[in-house]
């Protein structure tokens, strides 16, 4: 059913695939994002869908090449089908006319906030777009920031293109000059952290997509959840949207960081194997979700 119908190389590791499925692009909504399967036993990876093409029945899917299960997702041939794709997942992003909005990316959260853009200005606001990639070379989608936005400034870290820096010396410089209604971040911790710092002390209305690890994708697993003011909330069924400025980021990279150094979770065969250890690499598992 889930049919690959186009496939593109953006940068290194990176890939966009165009897959056949008409129910989910004509429900999808911007901030939504659907739960992959490549192959039977593989585990599920969470994706925002970029772009839908309800007359082709189509979604865009962008990802990065990092673990075993986006390795075998990339190495499916166009006119080859996916296991599986659930979705729409999430809660829809909150699209209204604010006035100015600036959104703001960086590496791959450019494909995510892609959509977004679109919606702003759709909805009638001023769409001002910030991304910031290490150098020119793995700077992604810049032409299509270009049309979804009414203006955009370009950061790059070796400043191979454009301005050098990070993002948000480029918006610390335009919350200074002009007046903006709504801030939009997506990408790592730290730079979403840094950016909601900067847009309290002008009460600038911020909101973050959130990534933590995800499982089931369905709010069963609990391995998403997320400190937002006083509530424990899911990232997958709660967000991924949230108000930046009620995120625990302590709490948050805490989530994040949970799952790095467990070789066994991202280095695991996509086939159960009876000759391994499962508790074992299922309690190191947990170890790491639950340690805060």
């Amino acid at each position: 059913m889930f049919v690959i119908k186009n496939k593109q190389i953006l940068a290194n590791d990176i890939k966009r695939i165009d897959v056949h499925a008409p129910h989910i692009a004509k429900k999808i909504q911007p901030g939504q994002f659907v739960s992959v399967c490549p192959q039977e036993g593989d585990e599920r990876i969470p994706l925002t869908v970029v772009e839908a093409d309800q007359i082709k029945g189509t979604i865009a899917l962008i990802f990065q090449e990092i673990g075993e299960t986006t390795k075998h997702f990339g190495a499916i041939p166009i006119n080859e089908s996916v296991f599986s794709i659930l979705g729409p997942l999430g809660t829809p992003a909150k699209i209204e006319k604010k006035g100015t909005v600036v959104c703001i990316a960086t590496g791959i959260g450019a494909a995510q906030i892609l959509p977004i853009c679109r919606a702003f200005r759709k909805a009638g606001n001023k769409v001002i777009g910030i991304v910031g990639a290490k150098t020119k070379r793995t700077l992604l989608l810049e032409a299509q920031m270009r049309l979804s936005c009414n203006k955009i400034f370009i950061t790059t870290n070796d400043g191979s293109w454009e301005r050098r820096g990070v993002v948000t010396d480029a918006l610390k410089d335009m919350i200074q000059k002009q007046e903006v209604d709504l801030v939009y971040a997506i990408g790592s911790a730290e730079m979403m952290q840094a950016v909601c710092l900067l847009t309290q002390t002008k009460n600038i209305p911020t909101r973050v997509a959130l990534n933590p690890m995800m499982v089931d994708c369905m709010g069963m697993c609990g391995s998403c959840r997320v400190k937002i003011g006083e509530e424990i909330l899911l990232a997958c069924v709660d967000g991924p949207e949230f108000d930046g400025h009620k995120v625990d980021f302590n709490h948050f990279n805490i989530r994040v960081n949970a799952f790095k150094g467990i070789e066994e979770w991202h280095n695991r065969s996509s086939q159960p194997n009876p000759k391994n250890d499962e508790p074992k690499t299922f309690r190191k598992f947990l170890s790491g979700i639950l340690r805060e």
